[in-house]
């Protein structure tokens, strides 16, 4: 649970029941929680950072892995001398199937399929073996002389991130007419104008940011967020290395009318 306590500060309640205070509180996970699993106290956001935070367009994904007993993709055909197998993409269930390798001879690991959207939908209700299964019989069409069942020496692992509850999804994918609500997000840490009871809470995390999907979105939002509670707590960063906090007047996106 996320409140504003009597005296101001926030008050944040673990899954045990015990509350904390803080001056400032730093929240990098999917914003979703926030209105699901999370009890968050709607005074704590504006109306319109709501809204953003709602329209963020979580997509689904999933990934299959199988391990290996070897690199056998290293090995060439001895007809054509390519080797016998490697990245493949395709319009095949398996979408994106991708190899990894410890070094010759040691064990290896294939990603079976990398799928979003609707192809990641397609194998949500099916466990681990039925979506090997599958996707070893559609890599089967596009490889047919590599025996890939023979390979495998270890069980398979597999993740639907929509279906996981601390996700709801595996990234935010960013929408045309989303810019606004990108916008609210991303600017959120600069909370000098808004009212007392909606500063303190700072938000992080790639779907914060404009460039979803990517670490580099997640440093930065961090970067901004810790720059945020530095001004929120009455400090600064030095004159000669400002923080965002102090460029922000001058990097800060384009706001367009509302």
């Amino acid at each position: 649970r996320l409140a504003r306590a009597p005296d101001g500060a926030i008050a944040v309640t673990d899954r045990w029941g015990h509350e904390r205070r803080y001056a400032a509180v730093l929240s990098t996970c999917q914003t979703w929680l926030l209105t699901t699993s999370i009890e968050t106290d709607e005074r704590l956001f504006s109306q319109k950072l709501w809204m953003a935070l709602d329209r963020t367009r979580y997509m689904q994904s999933s990934k299959t892995f199988v391990m290996v007993d070897r690199p056998f993709w290293r090995d060439r055909d001895p007809v054509t001398n390519r080797y016998r197998m490697s990245c493949t993409l395709s319009d095949r269930l398996t979408r994106g199937t991708y190899l990894f390798d410890n070094g010759p001879d040691r064990p290896a690991v294939i990603c079976l399929s990398y799928s979003w959207m609707s192809d990641a939908l397609k194998v949500l209700p099916l466990p681990p073996e039925r979506r090997v299964a599958l996707m070893l019989r559609a890599l089967s069409a596009i490889y047919p002389d590599v025996d890939l069942p023979a390979r495998i020496i270890g069980d398979p692992v597999t993740i639907s991130w929509e279906a996981d509850p601390g996700f709801l999804g595996a990234f935010k994918g960013a929408l045309p007419g989303h810019y606004r609500y990108n916008r609210r997000m991303y600017c959120h840490f600069m909370q000098d104008d808004l009212p007392p009871e909606q500063r303190g809470l700072f938000l992080a995390g790639d779907e914060i940011s404009f460039t979803p999907a990517w670490a580099e979105g997640a440093v930065q939002t961090a970067l901004n967020a810790v720059g945020g509670i530095v001004r929120h707590l009455g400090g600064a960063a030095p004159a000669a290395n400002p923080g965002p906090a102090e460029s922000f007047a001058a990097l800060a996106p384009v706001e367009l009318p509302e």
